[in-house]
């Protein structure tokens, strides 16, 4: 590499844009705040099902309509669960309008209330699914459901890491081919050097709905793609196209999503063993089944709950893949600075917070605060070896000057 003096905090911060530092500083907090309030609140309203007797009156009024028990357990859940969704589309309000407030968004209402109905289907319809699945597991097996709903949760999971890409994302984003001929030779041939050598590049459309750029690996097998956004293409030079798309052909390299399923089939079986031993615990107090309309509000709330315990192991494990892949994307373009820049481009496109709190990072973040990612990438520097890339000017020269 060459020589480069160790980066301080001035260093990393000079890299951005001083106004919009202050934007995402106090955009940050406020996202924040909204984002502890909807993960405590879906809580709540499961919570409440108890104390006030709404679960005994819904399993009251439900088994009255319905004489069938798997068809109870899916009118009970569709009752439970849309008033889930109804809270979680409320909550999501305030995130929105401060999105459009600060000028990341780009959608209308009436598109955003479109695509919560969307995402609150799929969930509805997936969740309906597993439901049943546990239902009849339970019928099936007996004390054993608990483990075989697992297993069978374990392959709902692979399918639709397999599927996803055509059947469900498009729902949300259209995806096309790279058309860029010149960019797409450039990232295929960073592709063969990192031994991918047939990598399928889609670009997606991103800006209907937010300012923001990102890229992602999604699928496996035949359906695996890397997915780059329209605002990155059409906002970032091709040099830092090529350290974020290393960054995303990295995740593929180490086999992030296989590992990733790995351990959520780990966290799945000890899941529905503690969900098992949860609901023996409301059997033992009312003579019905672990799976009806009274039980219902417990499961779901148990099941967010674990959720929100084990996701700090998670993001443990995705923030140390992440630097894994910003180490990767390093090291096989050989430009650091390059890579600094394009992150402190992502960061005040993205409104991203520079130094979130630790507890933050800690609950929430799959990926390392971004002010250590900029720290890193600046001490690695470039290598000898790489020839000056070109800059793409930008206000003030901002992403230039890395001092």
């Amino acid at each position: 590499m060459k020589g480069e003096t160790t980066p301080t905090k001035a260093t990393v911060e000079a890299l951005l844009a001083p106004e919009r530092r202050k934007l995402t500083q106090t955009y940050a907090r406020a996202q924040r705040r909204w984002r502890i309030l909807g993960t405590l609140a879906p809580l709540l309203y499961l919570a409440l099902w108890y104390p006030t007797g709404a679960a005994e009156r819904l399993h009251a009024w439900v088994t009255a309509q319905v004489p069938w028990p798997p068809a109870q357990v899916a009118l009970a859940f569709l009752l439970v669960g849309g008033g889930m969704w109804v809270v979680n589309t409320v909550l999501a309000i305030p995130p929105q309008y401060l999105a459009r407030r600060y000028g990341l968004s780009t959608q209308d209402w009436e598109h955003w209330l479109t695509d919560q109905v969307k995402a609150g289907l799929v969930a509805g319809i997936l969740g309906l699914i597993v439901l049943e699945l546990m239902y009849a597991l339970y019928v099936w097996t007996g004390p054993a459901w608990w483990f075989w709903t697992a297993l069978a949760v374990m392959v709902i999971l692979v399918l639709l890491t397999v599927v996803g890409p055509i059947l469900i994302a498009p729902l949300f984003f259209q995806f096309t081919p790279l058309e860029d001929e010149q960019l797409k030779e450039r990232l295929l041939a960073l592709a063969r050097e990192a031994g991918v050598p047939a990598a399928d590049i889609y670009r997606f459309d991103m800006s209907r709905r937010t300012r923001a750029a990102n890229a992602a690996v999604v699928g496996m097998g035949a359906t695996r793609r890397i997915l780059v956004a329209d605002t990155l293409l059409e906002n970032f030079p091709p040099d830092e196209v090529e350290g974020v798309f290393a960054h995303e052909l990295a995740h593929h390299v180490h086999r992030d999503i296989v590992w990733g399923l790995l351990l959520s089939a780990v966290l799945t079986l000890v899941c529905f063993r503690l969900l098992d031993g949860a609901l023996a615990l409301v059997v033992q107090a009312v003579d019905m089944p672990p799976i009806a309309p009274y039980t219902l509000p417990w499961l779901l709330f148990v099941l967010l709950m674990y959720s929100l315990l084990v996701s700090p192991i998670f993001n443990l494990w995705a923030r140390s893949r992440e630097t894994l892949a910003d180490l990767f994307a390093i090291a096989l373009t050989g430009r650091g600075t390059t890579y600094a820049r394009a992150l402190a481009r992502l960061i005040d496109q993205n409104l991203i917070d520079l130094w979130p709190p630790r507890w933050y990072v800690i609950l929430f973040a799959s990926h390392p605060p971004p002010g250590e990612r900029l720290h890193m990438a600046l001490a690695l520097g470039d290598r000898d070896d790489v020839p000056p890339q070109s800059q793409t000017p930008t206000e003030g020269g901002r992403y230039g000057d890395l001092t």
